[in-house]
């Protein structure tokens, strides 16, 4: 009798080992799919950091320095230093006498390739930063980011804004206030080329308006100030 209740307690104890493995491995399967499913890369960091250093041999004159930077495609543009120089003292210009910070604004995160993330200094002319995932330090600068015809203007609570060359279906807008803080407009149709932005907190003060199209060939960046 004892003989027989050890082997039905053993029998027992194995169903439930069981039973807690499967469970066991059943929850950590699922925990992992979704984790794997929602991880995100953070390619705005390196690409404001990145921007700080240009900046920084922008101001201290380091045309060599920039040089190395910059992207295949702005080198290609540019041919040589002598040939970025313009570019460096124009930027030079714009940023004497200001102290805002280079905000990352807009992203196209790539595995295979360099990401590009867009990034502004209020009417500064933007950067397109490309950053590489995995090699933080490495990323290049294109400071020649063809323009976006953008105007904007105060509206009530909001802006209205006008892409006379633009495709306003490619084109996404970002509002930044005093504060820096970055915020994501709702848009209403106004015209074919025309829209009203609004956000959640009223307007006020100056804001800076940020169009970035997505074209096949890289972005377009229009930046215009409305006054409160």
């Amino acid at each position: 009798m004892r003989k027989r209740r050890a082997v039905l307690i053993s029998v027992a104890a194995a169903v439930l080992l069981s039973a807690a493995v499967t469970f066991v491995v059943f929850a950590v399967g699922k925990t992992d799919a979704a984790c794997g499913c929602s991880v995100v890369p953070d390619v705005r960091g390196p690409a404001q950091d990145a921007a700080v250093r240009f900046e920084g041999l922008v101001r201290r004159g380091d045309v060599g320095g920039a040089w190395a930077m910059l992207s295949d495609e702005a080198k290609a543009r540019y041919v040589d230093p002598a040939g970025l120089r313009p570019v460096l003292d124009r930027l030079g210009a714009s940023l004497a006498g200001s102290d805002a910070r280079w905000l990352a604004v807009d992203e196209k995160v790539r595995y295979d390739q360099p990401s590009e993330v867009v990034v502004v200094r209020n009417e500064t002319a933007p950067l397109l930063v490309l950053v590489p995932l995995g090699h933080v330090g490495e990323e290049r600068i294109d400071p020649g980011v063809p323009p976006l015809q953008l105007t904007a203007e105060g509206d009530g609570d909001g802006v209205r804004v006008e892409l006379p060359d633009g495709d306003p279906d490619r084109t996404r807008f970002v509002v930044i206030d005093e504060a820096e803080q970055i915020m994501l407009p709702s848009r209403q149709q106004l015209t074919e080329r025309a829209e009203r932005l609004t956000w959640r907190a009223p307007r006020r003060g100056p804001v800076v308006v940020i169009g970035i199209e997505r074209t096949d060939s890289g972005p377009r960046v229009g930046v215009a100030t409305v006054n409160g």
